[in-house]
């Protein structure tokens, strides 16, 4: 399986004294083509997030997303993630360099347009059918 994982440092911002930088593991893989997650398992509570590629690689030029996640760039230097779950929303700040390398080195792994070819059709079948 061909993967890729990048620590990539992101500001919890809070808007008071209590904001802090976070390390989060950006992780891909090539059999799951259309995600990358997010990893705070470092940190309580536990949590691992699932991002489409496509809504971070938009997120970089313009504001996008629905729903429980928002990107949007907010300066020539950094960008957004707004991630809302049950107890709210927690706004992150992450270098737009460091996210755009991760996200580059995702396009190499599997092109944009090609994520249907690595696809595993029949175990993701199956995992559905055992759930």
């Amino acid at each position: 399986m061909e993967r890729l994982t990048t620590r990539i440092t992101m500001r919890l911002i809070t808007g008071d004294e209590r904001s802090r930088d976070l390390a989060v593991d950006w992780s891909y893989r090539a059999d799951q083509p259309h995600a990358a997650e997010l990893d705070f398992t470092s940190y309580q509570p536990h949590a691992v997030w699932s991002l489409s590629r496509d809504l971070l690689l938009a997120g970089l030029d313009a504001p996008a997303g629905e729903g429980d996640v928002h990107v949007t760039p907010f300066d020539d230097t950094r960008v957004l993630i707004a991630l809302a779950g049950d107890e709210g929303v927690a706004l992150l700040a992450a270098s737009t360099e460091a996210v755009a390398q991760f996200l580059a080195a995702t396009t190499r792994l599997v092109p944009p347009g090609q994520e249907h070819e690595r696809l595993d059709w029949d175990r993701g079948l199956r995992d559905l059918l055992a759930a």
